[in-house]
């Protein structure tokens, strides 16, 4: 199937009516131009004016690639702009690196609404709020003289073995709130999740400006094992996403002692190239470039008051927080450091990678996966980065199996 420069040209104008296109859009100074090509014509569509002198980005793409884009569910790498420029070579982008990242998050919110236009879909309405009916929260001291400080919060039963929710880079504890309602794991497990420092309610440590944070893997792990003591939590099993994958694969290589196994979303092999100057930069507004940075990494079958509530918390980051955890993400963190170290015997292993991620791709996990002997890994379909914010109803399905396996290991 291919789709027409008129088509595209239609679906364009009807997105920019809807109101929240209509304010990402006069939020965009630069001009935006989408170029339709196949071998005879060329299609140009002018799909925002911008702001006279202040720059302009090109996006050209066959009709071919274009009608793949706004396929009602299409293939990962073709959801979203970012997910086009890292997995797309027959796509490109015309524009001065600083005209991009001011124009990302208007093209991100056009790409996604054209989509629904095109297809007439009905987006999901909202996401169920009534699962914070079940969470409760408060500060934990994570140093001796009790002068450092994180938020953290708990659900499900007391006297269950307790499971360790670790956030995603630049994010904080809400992106774990949909597990943390799920009734069948509330009555299985005991769930923690904690904001760490400079995150969402915790304060930053003494001394450190948000400008000037930049995450290291020994800050990381100590704050994880700090909140354990301050919890009461001698031993745990441990769920991370992204980052918090990262740090999860680290903590079983080198405290083993202190966990019973692990469920882990999205794991990282390395991941060089996540960082951007313009996620901190005078130039760009970093809320909306934080979630639409992310924003493209979300499945685009998710419903759309999941994906919209996980860009949402990427809005509220502090500055220079999401790039500085980032440091240790992209920059220094490698799988290939900690694996060798893992002894499934003791803590047992499972990974879930969704198929829209290309951050963590599956095949990055299913790599970490095969470095540990013993682990199991699943590719999950229609899933992306944010599996536990997009789709946490399904993903319970998915882990259900794993973490029984583990329970089945702290009885045995």
């Amino acid at each position: 199937m291919t789709l027409t420069g008129h088509a595209l040209e239609k679906a364009v104008h009807e997105a920019l009516h809807v109101s929240e296109v209509h304010e990402d859009a006069m939020r965009c100074p630069i001009r935006v131009t989408w170029q339709v090509t196949d071998a005879t014509t060329s299609h140009s569509i002018l799909a925002w004016r911008g702001e006279e002198g202040c720059g302009a980005v090109t996006l050209h793409a066959s009709a071919a690639i274009w009608a793949k884009v706004f396929s009602p569910e299409p293939a990962p790498g073709y959801q979203s702009l970012g997910a086009l420029r890292r997995q797309c070579p027959e796509f490109s982008v015309d524009g001065e690196p600083h005209s991009i990242a001011q124009a990302l998050p208007f093209i991100e919110r056009l790409i996604e609404t054209c989509r629904i236009h095109h297809n007439k879909l009905q987006p999901e309405a909202t996401w169920n709020k009534a699962v914070l009916a079940h969470i409760s929260g408060q500060y934990y001291p994570i140093d001796t003289a009790r002068t450092e400080w994180v938020y953290a919060e708990q659900s499900g039963n007391e006297a269950a073995p307790p499971l360790l929710l670790l956030h995603t880079a630049g994010a904080d504890a809400r992106q774990w709130h949909g597990l943390m309602g799920q009734d069948t794991l509330r009555q299985h497990w005991r769930l923690h999740a904690f904001d760490l420092p400079g995150h969402g309610r915790s304060p930053l440590p003494n001394g450190v400006a948000n400008w000037n944070w930049r995450l290291t893997e020994s800050n990381y792990a100590n704050w994880v094992l700090r909140y354990m003591d301050a919890a009461g939590l001698e031993k745990t099993t441990l769920m991370g996403c992204s980052m918090g994958t990262a740090i999860s694969l680290a903590l079983l290589a080198q405290h083993p002692d202190r966990f019973h196994g692990a469920v882990l979303l999205e794991a990282p092999y390395c991941s060089p190239g996540r960082r951007s100057i313009y996620l901190n930069h005078s130039q760009v507004h970093g809320a909306r470039l934080s979630a639409a940075w992310v924003g493209s990494l979300l499945s685009p079958t998710s419903g759309k008051a999941h994906r919209d509530q996980a860009t949402w918390i990427y809005s509220q980051g502090a500055p220079g927080i999401y790039d500085g955890d980032l440091g240790y993400y992209s920059d220094d963190f490698n799988a290939h450091d900690h694996t060798a170290a893992i002894d499934t015997k003791r803590t047992p292993v499972w990974l879930f990678t969704g198929d829209y991620d290309y951050s963590a791709t599956p095949a990055d996990s299913a790599k970490v996966a095969a470095e540990i002997k013993g682990a199991h890994f699943q590719e999950l379909k229609g899933f992306g980065h944010f599996p536990m914010v997009e789709r946490p109803d399904d993903l319970t399905l998915h882990l259900l199996p794993a973490l029984a396996a583990i329970q089945a290991h702290i009885q045995s």
